[in-house]
C-alpha cells in the first residue's frame, strides 16, 4: 500500500491541535447563535482510500470536512437550522487526488492528470429515520466534467451522542468525466492499454456507513467506511484491468463548529 503521509500527517495534526483547546472554550464556539449568522463544521479526516479510479493500490490522504449548518441573512433568508427532516440544501465540495506514472508506475504511458476541485450542491429529504440524498458537482483543474452521486441511509441514533447511517449510492458522470479517467487517447495506446473512449452514466454502485460520535456541542468525531463496484465503461477500461473494479475505503476525522453572528 502507498502511503502519503506528509500531508495527511499535516491536516490530521491540525486537527489533533484544535482538539487540544480547552473544554469551556470549546463549548463557548459551539453555542448556537439565533438571528442573522453562520453556523459551519471545519475539520479534517484521513483518509484510505485507492490510489486512482480503478487502482488496487491504497493511499492514506488528507480530506477536508466543511459542513454548513446553518445560513440567515439579514433580510430574513435562511438555508439550514432547523430540524433534520424535510428537505435541505447544502454546498457540496471534493478534491480528486492527481493521477502520475510517478505514483503509479504501472500507468507508464498514461498522461498526468492533475488535482482536481470539485463544486456543486447537495440535497437530501429525511422522514424519521431514513433520507435521500443527491449531490451534482462541476470539476476544475484535473477534469472539467460533471459527477453526481444518489444515495439513502438508514439512520440509527441510540442516544444524543451517537448517530450511525448506512444505505446504497450511485455514482454518475458524463462523458468528459469517464474519459479523463477511464479512456485512453491514441496518443496513450499502447500494448498494455489500448484506445478506449469512455461513454458517461453509471460509473458505480456500492454501501457505505458511517458513524459521528458527538463529544460536545462544539466537537464531533466521524468515521466510515464504502465499497463500490465500477460498472459499464468504468470496468471494462484498461486502466481498471491493470488493478480492480472493486474500490473500497475508509475513513476518520474531526470537526469543530463554528457560530458567527452578522
Amino acid at each position: 500500500m502507498t502511503q502519503r503521509f506528509n500531508l495527511a500527517a499535516i491536516s490530521l495534526l491540525a486537527a489533533a491541535s484544535l482538539a487540544s483547546v480547552p473544554a469551556v472554550q470549546a463549548q463557548d464556539a459551539g453555542s448556537p447563535v439565533s438571528g442573522p449568522g453562520i453556523s459551519f463544521e471545519l475539520g479534517a479526516a484521513g483518509k484510505v482510500s485507492p490510489s486512482y479510479f480503478g487502482s488496487s493500490d491504497y493511499i492514506l490522504s488528507p480530506v477536508p470536512l466543511i459542513r454548513l449548518k446553518r445560513l440567515e441573512l439579514p433580510n430574513g433568508f435562511v438555508i439550514g437550522g432547523g430540524s433534520d427532516e424535510g428537505f435541505s440544501l447544502s454546498p457540496s465540495f471534493a478534491v480528486v487526488g492527481e493521477r502520475s506514472t510517478k505514483d503509479s508506475p504501472e500507468l507508464v504511458g498514461l498522461n498526468t492528470i492533475d488535482t482536481a476541485f470539485e463544486f456543486g450542491l447537495a440535497a437530501k429529504y429525511q422522514i424519521g429515520q431514513f433520507r435521500i440524498m443527491g449531490a451534482l458537482r462541476r470539476g476544475f483543474g484535473g477534469h472539467e466534467g460533471i459527477r453526481g452521486e444518489l444515495g439513502a441511509d438508514y439512520i440509527y441514533k441510540p442516544n444524543d451522542k451517537w448517530t450511525l447511517h448506512g444505505g446504497p449510492r450511485l455514482d454518475f458522470a458524463d462523458s468528459t468525466f469517464a474519459n479523463t479517467y477511464f479512456g485512453v487517447t491514441a496518443a496513450e495506446a499502447s500494448p498494455t492499454f489500448a484506445a478506449t473512449t469512455a461513454s458517461g452514466g453509471l460509473i458505480s454502485a456500492g454501501l457505505e456507513a458511517g458513524v459521528r460520535y458527538q463529544v460536545n456541542e462544539a466537537w464531533a468525531v466521524e468515521a466510515g467506511a464504502s465499497w463500490d463496484r465500477l460498472v459499464g465503461d468504468a470496468a471494462d477500461s484498461p486502466i481498471t484491468a491493470q488493478g480492480s473494479k472493486d474500490q473500497y475505503s475508509v475513513q476518520f476525522g474531526i470537526l469543530r463548529r463554528f457560530d458567527i453572528g452578522f
